[in-house]
């Protein structure tokens, strides 16, 4: 027992310290942009996708929420719903538009600073694509669908300053003082995910070394061999299931030594990240939803958007195996 914890020690110090040099530069500079008010200027799209989804205005105001928090703007929304301002229909729409912030400050804050570096220019930008297109997809979704089955809401009576006190004024800082407070905030952060990431990849490489994870195999391989990957993508994939960075980790280090093509090591990483969705949806998301809409409409808006996040990663694993 001491040498396997000895030795998923060494694993992990050998990923560990250039993944964290790699997050600590890319996480500060994506806070300088953030404190430079480059999310305050994206809130605008609020209004007018609400309107092409014919979704009422309320829907605008949880979507500029979101850019805080989707927490609080669907929080926002659930009490709407409760002083029956929306129904449910308008609720699961709004809920899935109230995601499309997320992508923008992922964007920023993992794909571009963490995942393209790990995976190289050429992979972490395709794999950004696939990204991006499932953000799309869900707000093609809210559109089409809203359009065909919602009536136009009614002209607003009011309109809704983004930029009021309720949302926060944006406020013009000096330049030195950006940088100040990038660092102040995404230093706490940055411990945080440094913490989180070091411990679960410690635990991850003990499960390996332990050959419990390598119990997922069975499960793993007849996709990986489906997709033509090469049995050494079998662990990474299933890695990828539990901790996207460790996968990811794992699958840019096979791609640098030259044991995984381009192909194979982005269609891994979109295999599992399909994977990996509707762990995390049990994992994290369903509590959440579930609490703020309750167990029926919770369960429907998660339905919905993990299966929309599913098939545009499926479209993309068709198109990758058409291609190898």
């Amino acid at each position: 027992m001491s040498s396997i914890f000895a030795q998923s020690l060494i694993d992990t110090w050998h990923i560990v310290p250039r993944v964290l040099i790699i997050m600590f530069v890319s996480l500060y500079a994506s806070q300088v942009l953030i404190e430079a008010g480059l999310f305050k200027k994206l809130e605008f799209m609020g209004r007018p996708l609400a309107r092409l989804a014919n979704l009422p205005h309320e829907a605008g105001i949880t979507f500029l929420a979101s850019f805080g928090s989707v927490l609080a703007g669907n929080t926002i929304l659930a009490k709407l719903r409760r002083e029956k301002r929306i129904d449910n229909t308008q609720t699961l729409l709004s809920a899935i538009l109230n995601t499309t912030p997320v992508y923008v400050k992922e964007t920023f804050t993992y794909q571009i600073p963490v995942m393209i570096p790990l995976l190289g220019i050429k992979v972490g930008l395709l794999y950004f694509l696939t990204f991006i297109a499932s953000g799309m997809v869900r707000t093609l979704f809210v559109i089409a669908y809203g359009s065909i089955r919602l009536k136009a809401p009614e002209p607003e009576t009011r309109s809704v300053d983004p930029n009021s006190t309720h949302f926060g004024m944006t406020t013009r800082r000096k330049f030195g003082r950006v940088f100040v407070l990038a660092l102040t905030r995404q230093g706490k952060f940055f411990f945080k995910v440094s913490a989180i990431f070091v411990s679960t990849t410690f635990i991850i490489f003990l499960l390996i070394n332990n050959g419990i994870i390598t119990g997922l195999v069975d499960y793993v391989r007849p996709l990986t061999d489906f997709f033509r990957l090469p049995p050494s993508c079998v662990l990474p994939v299933g890695t990828y299931m539990f901790s996207p960075l460790v996968g990811a980790t794992s699958l840019g280090a096979m791609l640098k030594d030259g044991i995984l093509t381009d192909l194979q090591a982005i269609t891994a990483c979109v295999l599992g990240s399909l994977l990996m969705l509707p762990i995390f949806t049990l994992r994290s998301s369903f509590p959440k939803y579930t609490s703020i809409f309750g167990f029926s409409l919770g369960s429907s808006i998660l339905l919905v958007s993990t299966s929309l996040g599913m098939l545009s990663r499926g479209a993309f694993l068709l198109l990758f195996l058409s291609m190898s």
